[in-house]
């Protein structure tokens, strides 16, 4: 009886508290502004960490042999980097080639879309003279901005490469220092939470692991399918354009597309007749069909378990604090923020908002989680102020004054 009295009491004592809900909106705004102003900090160390995710795996394959961390992780970056540098190497030597030839194609893709122009035109009821002076001040235009992009991009090659070296140092140090990262993350939770705190740990490597691991997988599928469709359609430099594609599925839902539109383009400016084009066109959609329905949802999303409509926010999230790198690492951002909320009741039902099983669980709102615990108002609840009046018994005598002394007390301390 006594028990449930305290605890009704201490119902009672607990409300919303506006000033919780308060301090947690301006730690977010201080967060997240935080983030947008030092991205070129915390970019590097993001990827850093990311990589040393990928690479433990093999790093901890290599410690049991060679039985030295430090050398262990050497070999990993000397081997993954022979790897980078190897399809680097590759692709330069192709893309220099294509660059050789880019006046003649710029000129042919010119002489093709002055033609279609002009039949655009003729459908449209335009004269000669009109079309070609929209030619001149609007396709000029447009194939001057990708190479003043191309120009920009090459100007920024030192920042892009010392970013590189240093999501290098990070892995390494991440990669060195993993034992003590995971010590210290786990001595920050009592005896009793330990066990669930490193099962978080673990889940959230095994996505990040799975993730990067399956990325590489699909894109190794996808350049081999992009490379042999345009082998077979007649395009020059199969390997080159289908590769590309496939690198280009990094940035979801639109890096497929994108990859598309470069031998697209160039079938337009090298060949004259027009089914090698549309060709180009019916194969990437095809392949982005597959990629997305079959082989991404086999092979990345056991492992991310992340709904389209929470991927989609995510990216656009992404592009707005980090731009392009934000987008490339969102979703498996995301994956791990979803884990660790699956371990704290009031954020279940967000987890569950974010999980691909969304909708088939959608009942679980109203059955598992229809409880005050796994409410998010439980996170800004708060002690209610509690006057020192009414923690006082209620005697029936009035409340002395203050700097009056209580006789009946005085008395009978004196008599003791």
């Amino acid at each position: 009886m006594g028990n449930k009295l305290k605890n009704k009491k201490k119902k009672k004592s607990e409300q919303f508290s506006v000033e919780r809900l308060a301090y947690f909106m301006i730690c977010l705004s201080i967060v997240l502004a935080v983030l947008y102003l030092g991205r070129s900090f915390f970019i590097p160390i993001t990827y850093g960490m990311l990589f040393a995710f990928l690479l433990k795996p093999i790093r901890d394959s290599i410690e049991n042999v060679v039985n030295n961390r430090v050398m262990a992780i050497l070999l990993s970056l000397i081997f993954v980097g022979l790897l980078i540098a190897g399809v680097f190497f590759f692709f330069i030597s192709q893309v220099t080639e294509v660059i050789e030839r880019a006046d003649n194609i710029l000129a042919s893709l010119q002489d093709t879309s002055s033609s279609v122009m002009e039949w655009c035109g003729e459908i449209m009821g335009f004269t000669g003279d009109q079309t070609l002076m929209f030619f001149e001040e609007n396709l000029t235009q447009a194939i001057d901005q990708p190479l003043g992009i191309l120009t920009s991009s090459l100007s920024t090659s030192g920042l892009v490469l010392a970013n590189l070296s240093l999501v290098v140092i990070y892995s390494f140090f991440f990669l060195l220092y993993s034992t003590a990262f995971k010590n210290f993350v786990l001595g920050q939770f009592s005896s009793y939470d330990q066990a669930e705190s490193m099962q978080t740990l673990r889940e959230i490597q095994s996505v990040a692991t799975d993730y990067l691991g399956g990325m590489v997988t699909v894109m190794l599928i996808l350049g081999v399918l992009n490379s042999l469709g345009l082998f077979l359609i007649g395009v020059k430099y199969a390997l080159v354009w289908g590769f590309l594609g496939a690198l280009l599925a990094v940035i979801p839902y639109i890096g497929t597309t994108i990859g598309g539109l470069v031998p697209f383009v160039y079938a337009v400016a090298t060949t004259d007749s027009y089914w090698q084009p549309v060709a180009v066109v019916i194969l990437y959609a095809t392949v982005q069909f597959v990629e997305g329905n079959f082989i991404t949802p086999k092979v990345v999303g056991n492992s991310v378990k992340i709904n389209a409509l929470a991927a989609i926010v995510s990216l656009i999230f992404g592009a707005l604090i980090w731009g392009l790198p934000g987008v490339i690492i969102a979703i498996p951002l995301l994956a791990m923020v979803r884990i660790i909320m699956e371990h704290i009741p009031p954020l279940m039902p967000v987890a569950l908002m974010l999980s691909d099983d969304l909708y088939d669980e959608s009942d679980r709102f109203l059955t598992t989680y229809n409880s005050p615990d796994f409410r998010l108002s439980k996170l800004f609840w708060g002690r209610k102020f509690i006057r020192i009046s009414d923690k006082l018994p209620l005697t029936g005598e009035p409340t002395n004054e203050v700097g009056k002394a209580n006789t009946k007390v005085v008395s009978d301390a004196k008599t003791e």
